[in-house]
């Protein structure tokens, strides 16, 4: 492939830099939302002008036919990634690939919000690759709009992972200390889409259940407010506030949940749950 490159001058003490930017170089990150169709104009300007497009297909759970949907708008194929396509050697060839062409990794969500893809974008700066970034909504961002809770009062957040991988401590003191300090805690649900285990809200309840009866600091207990999500900003999403207790065996439906427990609510937090998230009297 012929390079194609475009010069400019920047101005300094020691005099004009000439800078040269390889048009035929780039990695591009591109946000796709929690749905496959969050895309932006701009996102769908840089994945049509790519090379190359990929998805990763690991870190997140999207509707059924978003990749088939995405790739009729775009107008290209686009190759589904695994997590070892993205890290090792995979991650290698991703950065080489990207030397020689215009690259687009579609995710879902936010690329940033979670570190997953940091690697990979800071190995392509090293190598010299212009990286761009194109933000869409992830859980975070729309969780105020789906609650009504207030995004100023979120405290840290943390993960429920499955009891195989860890104790959950950083989980149990997040909701502690967020607590003690009257803030909301949002809490991610173990997703691991390569070995289909997705954890329920329903279990990550269970989890706080039996981390309290093991430090018995009453962080947790079954008349606590909860929310539970599921499928947040899908079609068939649910959005569910009620005593712990009876979330425990709400039937949310297939994953992604996410686990919400909140702290000191203002009046209209607690009219917008009663609204949007069919909250009983509490």
């Amino acid at each position: 492939m012929t390079s194609l490159k475009s010069s400019f001058n920047l101005n300094s003490k020691q005099g004009d830099i000439k800078i040269e930017v390889d048009l035929f170089m780039c990695l591009t990150f591109i946000g796709i939302g929690l749905t496959g169709m969050g895309l932006t104009i701009e996102g769908l300007k840089e994945a049509q002008n790519a090379d190359f497009i990929f998805m990763d297909s690991y870190t997140s759970i999207l509707p059924n036919g978003a990749l088939n949907t995405l790739s009729s708008l775009i107008g290209k194929n686009i190759q589904p990634l695994k997590r070892a396509d993205l890290e090792g050697r995979g991650l290698v060839k991703i950065i080489e690939l990207a030397k020689r062409s215009k690259v687009a990794l579609l995710v879902a969500g936010d690329p940033f919000i979670a570190t997953t893809h940091i690697s990979l974008k800071i190995e392509a700066a090293k190598a010299g690759i212009p990286v761009k970034y194109i933000p869409s909504a992830s859980i975070q961002t729309v969780i105020s709009g789906l609650t009504g809770l207030s995004n100023y009062k979120f405290g840290k957040s943390a993960t429920i992972v499955f009891p195989d991988k860890g104790p959950n401590n950083a989980a149990y003191e997040a909701v502690r200390d967020n607590k003690s300090r009257g803030l909301h805690t949002l809490l991610y649900l173990d997703l691991e889409v390569e070995i289909s285990r997705a954890m329920t809200i329903n279990e990550g309840i269970k989890i706080l259940l039996e981390l309290e009866s093991k430090r018995g600091e009453g962080v947790i207990n079954s008349d606590m407010l909860v929310i539970g999500i599921a499928r947040a900003c899908w079609k068939d999403s649910i959005i569910k506030a009620s005593k712990l207790s009876k979330i425990l065996h709400y039937d949310f439906g297939p994953p992604p949940h996410v686990l919400i427990i909140p702290g000191s609510l203002h009046f209209i937090e607690l009219e917008a749950l009663r609204l949007f998230a069919d909250m009983e009297d509490y």
